[in-house]
């Protein structure tokens, strides 16, 4: 049995299964240790087969030089396309991850399992619900429109060099605003609780406010946690939005 291939077809899956590997890599919910390596292959795969055609009807030059500065720029465009919404979805845990710093749970981080990384309670739990958040609003569907929306946009992964750092910044700024604003409660409740121990430290200099003050703050902490949880679907899909714009912004038709 022989198998034929058009070229311009078989060349456009490898141009494509390039980006979409390394947009896998990085990008969140396709990026968790917990999905196999299989599974996520698999789907790079899959989305290879789709557009193969439609890129590979962009390439002139069949040179081998031609196609290895082709695949080194896809596999930039992946990257690129997959760091930004990793980026942006990161305020998310680093919303946790201030409260955990305040209440002093960071001295307890330990290594997640499932990342390999040092992650503190309440930093972990706004992750898996960020990305429970990201599942329930189709955040994985729109992602992956996003990356075909590359595809369309720039089928040669050709990107606007001067346009990547504002954007980069722009989104870090996002980041860090965006933490704030969903650990604020939870930071204003811990700080006039710092000022109430205060005040007792100098009313009862006999106490001892270390050990009680981290009793206080965990169980003021734990009280008011549900305050950022209900931000988080409003929050997840903004910033989802708003990190699918600045990517899709960077690619250049």
């Amino acid at each position: 049995m022989q198998l034929f291939f058009e070229p311009a077809a078989l060349v456009g899956f490898c141009l494509v299964l390039v980006r979409a590997g390394a947009w896998v890599a990085v990008c969140p919910p396709f990026n968790m240790p917990a999905i196999p390596v299989r599974v996520r292959a698999g789907f790079a795969v899959a989305m290879s087969l789709v557009l193969a055609e439609r890129v590979g009807s962009q390439v002139d030059d069949l040179s081998t030089g031609s196609l290895v500065g082709a695949l080194f720029t896809q596999m930039l465009a992946g990257f690129a396309l997959g760091f930004f919404v990793f980026v942006i979805l990161s305020a998310v845990q680093s919303a946790g991850e201030l409260i955990d710093l305040q209440v002093g749970f960071s001295l307890g981080g330990i290594i997640d399992p499932m990342s390999g990384n040092m992650s503190a309670p309440i930093g972990r739990l706004h992750q898996l619900l960020g990305l429970a958040v990201l599942f329930a609003i189709n955040g994985h569907v729109i992602v992956a429109r996003a990356f075909i929306r590359s595809v369309e946009v720039a089928p040669l992964g050709q990107m606007d060099s001067g346009n990547i750092a504002p954007l980069f910044a722009k989104l870090v700024a996002v980041l860090l605003s965006a933490s704030i604003e969903i650990a604020l409660p939870v930071l204003t409740a811990l700080f006039l609780t710092e000022v109430a121990l205060g005040f007792l430290g100098k009313a009862a200099p006999q106490l001892n406010i270390l050990v009680i003050g981290f009793a206080v703050k965990s169980m003021v902490a734990f009280a008011l946690l549900g305050a950022t949880l209900v931000l988080l679907p409003e929050a997840v899909e903004s910033l989802l939005v708003r990190s699918l714009r600045a990517a899709l912004g960077v690619f250049s038709s």
